[in-house]
């Protein structure tokens, strides 16, 4: 009985995991989209953090080196597979990262 129990949760286990699954490819673009614009509103952020780097209020450089370096293999990544959904968000991270740790030594 006990087997039998297990079996049938593993089975709807298996079938919610699976539909999930077929729900996340049928809206792939659409998440990828929504991926995309909060990874660029995220990195956009560190515009205030370059702001106070150049007016000599903050000396932040943990998280611009963490995100420049995280969008370096990000973009990487996503220039091997061609995924435009993770190589423009990375880029920009990229790019704004590293021109923020830039600021502090300016």
């Amino acid at each position: 009985m006990l087997s039998y129990l297990r079996t049938i949760r593993f089975k709807a286990y298996k079938n919610m995991k699976n539909s999930f699954q077929d729900f996340l490819k049928k809206n792939e673009k659409i998440i990828g989209s929504i991926a995309s614009s909060l990874s660029i509103i995220m990195f956009f952020s560190l515009i205030e953090i370059f702001i106070s780097n150049m007016q000599g209020r903050s000396k932040i450089f943990i998280q611009p080196l963490a995100t420049a370096f995280n969008g370096l293999f990000w973009s990487l990544y996503a220039y091997g597979k061609k995924d435009r959904f993770f190589l423009v968000p990375n880029l920009l991270g990229l790019i704004l990262g590293t021109l923020t740790v830039m600021s502090i030594f300016l």
